[in-house]
């Protein structure tokens, strides 16, 4: 969702979770949390009824804990702060992109980049990642956008940032990266083995730091599941 917003009577471009976005997620999320909390004894009681249920002394446990005046209410707010739970999480772990004319700014994870105009040579999608190139062939950000591409793509045109359509033009300089590859220096190999297993591991954090480490190392990586592809940066 985009939104358009006034600010020092500069035009700015809001593409991501807006307030009224927002609002709707939280009440979406509550809403579906305090009617499922609400349902969870009766639920438990029906199952327990018939001939044959999976996990049968389970539900008897919670049947037997449940099974009291007002439970009903009492599981129901408990439904109801598991699903405000996780619509702060969902909005959290979202990126959002403020554009403006001078500048653009990415919130996630309760972080904020600011990227200057003149700092960008290209922006494109690639698979569902928001890439935004710089200048020197560097990558200034790579995060998933949960955003139609083509609302992403209008946000950044409406201020005059140069949008790829093609996609990455770097593309055809990508290799698939195999274990001990000569063709890189062993501290290069050391950082693709090591982030490799972080990807297998879905360890977020030390996905994004060793993509880190590699490019202050001169490569960039992107990823297609556990398979990590390469590149060098040009060199100034």
């Amino acid at each position: 969702m985009t939104a358009t917003q006034q600010s020092s009577g500069e035009e700015k471009t809001i593409v991501g979770f807006n307030t009224n976005t927002r609002i709707i997620i939280y009440s979406g999320f509550g809403v579906l949390g305090l009617v499922f909390g609400y349902f969870i004894p009766r639920i438990a009681a029906w199952a327990l009824t018939l001939p044959w249920v999976p996990f049968e002394g389970p539900i008897k446990l919670i049947h037997s804990l449940l099974n009291g005046p007002w439970m009903e209410w009492v599981t129901a707010m408990i439904g109801l702060i598991a699903g405000l739970v996780l619509a702060y999480i969902s909005i959290k772990e979202s990126l959002i992109a403020t554009i403006s004319d001078q500048e653009v700014q990415l919130d996630k994870d309760g972080h904020a980049k600011r990227i200057k105009r003149s700092e960008i040579d290209q922006i494109f999608i690639d698979r569902k990642e928001l890439v935004i190139l710089g200048t020197s062939g560097h990558e200034l950000l790579r995060e998933k956008h949960e955003e139609s591409p083509k609302l992403v793509e209008e946000g950044f045109k409406k201020h005059g940032y140069p949008w790829s359509r093609e996609g990455d033009p770097y593309k055809d300089q990508y290799r698939r990266w195999v274990l001990d590859t000569p063709d890189l220096p062993p501290a290069v190999n050391a950082l693709m083995k090591a982030r490799e297993k972080a990807l297998q591991k879905k360890e977020n954090t030390d996905i994004k730091d060793l993509r880190n480490e590699l490019e202050k190392s001169g490569y960039i990586v992107r990823d297609e599941e556990t398979r990590q592809y390469y590149r060098p940066i040009p060199k100034q």
